[in-house]
């Protein structure tokens, strides 16, 4: 990202956290969804779609919340070089709550 737009200025740092949530965020989720499903061994691809059609839009919804100031705070305030230090514990929080959505049987 910051090989496109290496500016910290209001706007670069905007973008920087709206694409990262627009392309990684449903992307990370949706696998995140199928390998907990494989690992519980109830993994089927009705039963993943139906996954990501339950839940996905509420966890993109509350991934909004949590990562944009993350990656707002990360690209404007935190060092290059202590950006994934940082992403990373931010990560650690984020794969609790995924791993209690995606373990959350569907209504289904």
């Amino acid at each position: 990202m910051f090989k496109l737009w290496p500016s910290t200025a209001f706007v670069p740092t905007l973008i920087k956290a709206f694409l990262g949530q627009l392309l990684f965020g449903p992307a990370f989720t949706t696998i995140f969804f199928a390998a907990g499903m494989i690992q519980s061994k109830s993994f089927s691809f009705t039963g993943w779609i139906n996954k990501i059609k339950n839940d996905l839009p509420k966890v993109a919804a509350s991934g909004a919340g949590f990562w944009m100031p993350v990656s707002f705070v990360s690209y404007k305030f935190i060092p290059q070089e202590w950006i994934p230090l940082f992403t990373n514990l931010c990560s650690f929080v984020w794969t609790i709550y995924l791993s209690l959505v995606s373990n959350r049987k569907s209504t289904q």
